[in-house]
């Protein structure tokens, strides 16, 4: 729904001078920073401040060896033949050459110490190191970042300095993750198609019982309502008992029931004789011509709100009303203008969010709010409150979205 889908939550300590990888080979998932945070507890006496380093392979490095580019020393060789002919024309003065040897095979000794340093350094440009931010006990102890990080990505952090530093977010399912889809299954999810009137978001088992429960309650109340009405018919009955009865009392009560029965048989035959008028009228009135706007059905009712969002409710629900703040659990089928689906999700766990805190497209923030558990709404969400001018997987650029919604749950 959004253009990040929080998953889980994702942590990762890291102690000074130790390089760690940013995400565990075993979890590849793309992960969001948002926070990180110095642990007070310092790992030496020094207690210098901490600064946290990102660590990326370089992209341009070239691990090729220079022999097989034609690299190579030839003054090297020259000192070799050279050696040659002077060990061969002094074989009698054997103390000056030793000497010299010996010389010479500390310079070489040099000469490849250098050659090691050299490569140390072309070991070192395979990476590139970043400072990411420093933090202390006595300036800041946290602070508030923004990194993605996705599997194919090598990168790891190092710490420098006395204390530890720990990050926090999320693990994150990108709106590009599911690009490389197999093409069949690509052309299934283009094949379905709903109709705009007509949708079917199918409970799951647990709102079933969930149903089941809230009828059972509503049982419970009936009984217990019958069994304060029969209490209270039989305590009237035993006080009536208590009165002595009088011939008066038995005579009007005679009176009024004879009343009674006068005044029933009058109120039927009232009616009768008014539904014979009403006929008389109503065929008066069939023979002018009858409008059909009596026979139609009343239509759903539908509101325009912020930003022209539109809502149209198909069923009330019953109970709290979402709000900001508020945990939702929701069934939804998400279509294009031309009624083709690109998300949906009608079966196995329900897709729940923080409503009003910005964790969807504000089309749904605005339009979901108000609803009851059980209820079901359209809403149709212009481009600028969907995903405006940035095309997604399925959906092209300034799409408007339309949206058929159940509210499973409510915390």
């Amino acid at each position: 729904m959004s253009d990040l889908l929080p998953l889980a939550t994702y942590n990762l300590n890291i102690e000074p001078y130790t390089p760690t990888p940013a995400i565990d080979v075993t979890r590849p998932v793309t992960v969001r920073i948002t926070m990180a945070a110095l642990n007070p507890e310092a790992y030496d006496d020094e207690k210098k401040p901490s600064t946290l380093r990102i660590v990326k392979r370089n992209p341009d490095f070239d691990d090729e060896d220079d022999i097989l580019n034609g690299d190579y020393d030839e003054d090297e060789f020259d000192e070799e033949e050279e050696q040659e002919e002077e060990e061969e024309e002094e074989e009698e003065e054997e103390k000056p050459k030793k000497k010299k040897a010996k010389k010479q095979e500390k310079d070489e000794e040099e000469k490849e110490d250098d050659d090691e340093e050299e490569d140390d350094d072309d070991e070192d440009d395979e990476f590139e190191e970043y400072v990411l931010l420093t933090l202390s006990p006595k300036g800041q102890y946290q602070q508030s970042v923004d990194i993605t990080i996705a599997p194919e990505e090598d990168v790891q952090f190092v710490v420098t300095g006395s204390y530890a530093i720990s990050l926090s977010g999320n693990y994150i399912k990108h709106p590009f993750d599911a690009v490389n889809m197999d093409e069949d299954e690509e052309d299934d999810e283009e094949g379905q198609y709903y109709d705009s009137d007509e949708y079917d978001l199918t409970p799951d088992e647990d709102e079933i019982i969930d149903d089941e429960l809230d009828d059972l309650e509503e049982e419970a109340s009936d009984v217990e309502a019958r069994v304060e009405e029969l209490v209270e018919e039989k305590e009237q009955e035993q006080e009536q008992e208590k009165k002595p009865s009088n011939k008066r009392k038995q005579e009007e009560k005679q009176e009024q029931e004879a009343a009674n029965k006068k005044a029933k048989k009058e109120k039927k035959a009232k009616p009768a004789a008014e539904k014979e008028k009403k006929k008389v009228e109503f065929k008066k009135e069939l023979e002018e011509g009858p409008t059909k706007k009596t026979q139609d059905k009343p239509k759903t009712k539908t509101r325009v709100l912020e930003g022209g969002v539109t809502i149209e409710d198909r069923t009330v629900g019953k109970g709290a009303q979402a709000k900001k703040s508020s945990k939702v659990g929701m069934r939804y089928i998400g279509k294009l203008k031309n009624g083709k689906v690109f998300d949906k999700n009608t079966s196995g766990k329900p897709f729940v969010f923080k409503l009003g805190h910005g964790e969807v497209i504000k089309g749904w923030d605005i339009g979901v709010a108000g609803m009851a558990v059980g209820g079901e709404r359209r809403i149709i969400i212009p481009a600028p409150y969907a995903y405006g001018k940035q095309a997604l997987p399925g959906i092209p650029a300034n799409s408007e979205l339309t949206f058929d919604v159940k509210l499973v749950s409510l915390k």
